[in-house]
């Protein structure tokens, strides 16, 4: 029985073993020889080779993070107010236009406030008038200066506080022109773009000094990514970030210098440029971490168990030599991987590599 004829044996009763939850007794390193085996014996084996022609990086432990659009280019609209959901017009995911109404809210306080509101302003109006009387009685010498200038500073005091209760409401998002709609208050867009946040449904609640409308002016997303204090060193500024399929996904922009004393934990932000994310889903991801010595990048199909070891089988003039390795992590078709004797620019062997597992546990001698 030649060679080949062998190890094509011992392939078919390794699947019949392997079905049965069957597997080789450990070979020491010290056991594993060389294998000779010329080229035609290689390609009638099925055999390919690879070159390895990068260094390992190695990703950090998983982190758990939540999409959003990127804040940095959206406008955020909040009350200082609880208040109710009267009506909606527009919803989350939709385009909308700078003044286009996007709902209309219901307060108590916010009736208050715009009492305050129209009062102000028409006491405003009064003291301006009065000012301007003033000024001319001044200019004619029927008043002194002085007098002038009392009814000129409770315009402007007037003036003022006009301006704070109208900046109150621009804050909410509400035009003091044509501040009521036919339900409530009129929230309108401050700008255009995409509603990452908006009320969901009429008669939710709308919490004070929480932002409840958020328009992204365009479709940038970005990750909020709690990181655990133990775990801040393995994210760096500008380090790749994966998904769990290995799949390179984007960078880490920011990095928090403030913890979180409640999750003890620093929050860290991360520009994605993959499509298929939406925004406020939950995703897990890994961050690019340090480079680990003398580890390599190695092809699934290089990689064969032999017992307790795993295997590659490295070309020399005349076969190839078994090696050990150690698995690091996991990526996308590949291992990251350290072992002794293998450096960038060797060649391995793919394909059909149980043909050599056979030849090193003396199968086709």
């Amino acid at each position: 029985m030649n060679r080949i004829r062998k190890i094509a044996i011992f392939i078919l009763f390794s699947h019949i073993f392997a079905s049965f939850g069957m597997a080789s007794n450990k070979i020491d390193q010290n056991d594993y020889q060389y294998i000779k085996i010329n080229t035609n014996e290689i390609k009638k084996l099925g055999i390919r080779l690879v070159k390895i022609t990068q260094g390992g990086i190695t990703k950090s432990a998983p982190f758990n993070a939540i999409l959003d659009f990127d804040s940095t280019t959206s406008t955020t609209q909040s009350s200082t107010f609880d208040a109710i959901v009267a009506a909606i017009f527009k919803r989350e995911g939709e385009r909308v236009k700078k003044g286009e109404v996007i709902c209309e809210i219901s307060s108590n306080d916010l009736n208050t406030l715009f009492f305050e509101l129209e009062n102000t302003q028409n006491r405003y109006n009064i003291a301006r008038e009065i000012a301007m009387k003033d000024e001319q009685l001044f200019k004619s010498g029927v008043i002194s200066q002085r007098e002038y200038q009392v009814s000129y500073l409770n315009a402007n005091e007037m003036k003022l506080k006009l301006r704070q209760v109208q900046s109150t409401f621009d804050t909410f998002g509400i035009d003091v022109r044509h501040p009521k709609g036919q339900f409530g208050f009129r929230i309108i867009a401050k700008e255009s773009g995409v509603l990452a946040i908006a009320p969901k449904q009429t008669g939710d609640k709308i919490t004070a000094f929480s932002p409840y409308i958020r328009i992204a002016d365009g479709m940038d997303l970005m990750a909020r990514i709690r990181v655990p204090i133990n775990m801040v060193e393995y994210v760096k500024p500008k380090a790749k970030v994966y998904d769990k399929r290995g799949r390179e996904i984007g960078s880490i922009k920011t990095i928090s210098v403030v913890i979180d004393k409640l999750t003890n934990s620093v929050l860290a932000t991360a520009s994605i440029n993959q499509s298929g994310f939406k925004v406020g889903e939950t995703i897990e991801l890994y961050v690019e971490g340090a480079k680990i010595k003398d580890s390599i990048i190695m092809p699934v199909e290089a990689i064969i168990k032999n017992g307790n070891d795993y295997l590659v089988f490295k070309r020399i003039k005349d076969g190839f030599v078994p090696i050990k390795i150690s698995i690091i992590e996991e990526k996308n078709l590949a291992f990251v991987v350290q072992a002794d004797g293998l450096n960038v620019g060797d060649e391995v062997a793919v394909g059909s590599i149980i043909a050599l597992k056979g030849i090193i546990n003396n199968v086709g001698e």
